[in-house]
């Protein structure tokens, strides 16, 4: 071989070591600090300009839960990312490390609801991560978090997750019954043909009162009338008064009716009179006898 075949493959394979020593350092670089994989660095800083409830929205495309508001698995993954993207922004942290949050979020909560791992494990698991992010995978990098954020993070797990992690773990681990939502009733018509009428529609008019209800068909028969003509009994006595009334006035003008009146209403009066005398009379005859006994 010669001596320029030799120089090119020795290039050739220089270039090829420096590959792999760039994807082994990726590599390492990747499991210290993990990122999460549903959303780049760039949607992250679209959802930094966002709202609280529009970032909710974003999350409810991003991770597929379309029944969040009936499916409680779903409403409590939705509070659970969507709260701590929230608390990663007000801590005004970088898009690198919003998204290992966010990695370390979902980390530990498939821990739970796919590896069914107890709380001990997971604790350790978490560490294992915190601790991969204060090394710095080169000396020209600096780490991702120095120990300030390390411990506002475990903070924030610690309210957040682990707290709770008993309840976690009889959502996602327990068989749960579906809740009923809604009920249908079908409501059976019955057809007229079906059964026989009732006796009062079954049979006519005439021959249900003559038979049913016995009264005077000529009594009865002035009542429907009266019903017909739109007068009830009480409005065609009324009505049968006035008209007698009306009799008694007739032949006398104005004057007339008023003396008429003023001598009815004398005539009361006096009467009225007499009847509050009487009493006087008989209260004063029952008072005296009371009083001379007390006077004794």
């Amino acid at each position: 071989m010669s001596a320029k075949a030799k120089q090119s493959n020795k290039s050739a394979d220089k270039n090829a070591n420096d590959r792999n020593d760039a994807a082994s350092k990726d590599n390492d670089a990747e499991k210290a600090n993990p990122q999460w994989k549903l959303i780049s660095h760039e949607q992250i800083n679209t959802l930094l300009d966002l709202t609280v409830e529009q970032v909710q929205l974003q999350f409810e495309e991003i991770l597929g839960l379309k029944n969040y508001q009936t499916c409680l698995k779903e409403a409590a993954l939705l509070d659970y990312f969507v709260s701590g993207f929230w608390w990663a922004r007000e801590m005004n942290y970088t898009c690198q490390q919003i998204s290992f949050i966010m990695a370390l979020l979902q980390v530990l909560l498939d821990n739970i609801r796919e590896k069914q791992m107890p709380f001990v494990d997971n604790l350790n698991e978490f560490a294992k991560l915190m601790s991969g992010t204060r090394q710095s995978p080169s000396p020209e990098v600096d780490s991702l978090f120095d120990a300030e954020h390390a411990v506002c993070i475990t903070d924030y797990l610690k309210c957040s997750l682990f707290q709770n992690y008993q309840l976690y773990e009889f959502l996602f681990n327990q068989p749960r019954e579906e809740l009923l939502l809604g009920e249908k009733r079908t409501i059976e018509v019955i057809s007229s043909a079906d059964c026989g009428a009732p006796l009062e529609e079954g049979m006519n008019t005439e021959d249900y009162l003559h038979y049913m209800t016995p009264v005077d068909q000529q009594e009865e028969g002035q009542r429907s009338s009266q019903e017909e003509d739109g007068e009830g009994p009480a409005e065609t006595g009324l009505q049968q008064e006035k008209e007698n009334k009306a009799t008694e006035f007739e032949g006398f003008n104005v004057q007339d009716v008023k003396d008429l009146t003023n001598e009815m209403l004398g005539d009361l009066q006096a009467e009225f009179t007499e009847k509050l005398r009487v009493q006087e009379e008989t209260f004063r005859t029952r008072l005296d006898p009371l009083k001379q006994s007390a006077c004794k």
